[in-house]
């Protein structure tokens, strides 16, 4: 069953490696017809041929203008998106700090009227982990 297994995964690696092969020889052949094109003299090419090459390069830098005006309308949705995403845990943030500062400051102004009316949290009930219980009431029906 391993053998199977490795088997078939140097075949994958095999079909992965041709591709990729194949793919470079034809990148090689596309880039020296493009250096070819650009070392011929123009002076001694046939009009029609002048004609092809200059429609070619128009089409060429349509095509470049329109990718990067599509380019540029992705940057600006991706940048809005970062920009929200930054003002939107800002906001997190500052509801986070304000909530922690109220609750210090209702803790601290909770422990200064207890001081200042001389009575401790006993009287007023027990005490579970840090947590004001009110006193427990029996009511009798």
């Amino acid at each position: 069953m391993n053998q199977a297994v490795h088997q078939l995964l140097q075949l994958i690696l095999q079909g992965i490696t041709w591709f990729l092969r194949t793919i470079e020889a034809i990148w090689v052949w596309s880039w020296a017809q493009v250096v070819s094109v650009f070392n011929i003299s123009w002076g001694n090419l046939p009009g029609w041929k002048i004609a092809v090459a200059l429609i070619s390069i128009a089409v060429l830098a349509a095509i470049l203008v329109l990718m990067f005006r599509r380019g540029l309308h992705a940057f600006r949705r991706i940048a809005a998106a970062f920009w929200t995403m930054a003002i939107t845990v800002f906001g997190i943030l500052v509801l986070v700090v304000t909530a922690g500062l109220l609750r210090v400051g209702s803790h601290g102004w909770s422990q200064a009227s207890r001081m200042i009316s001389g009575k401790s949290s006993c009287d007023r009930g027990r005490s579970f982990r840090g947590r004001w219980v009110p006193p427990l009431r029996i009511v009798r029906l």
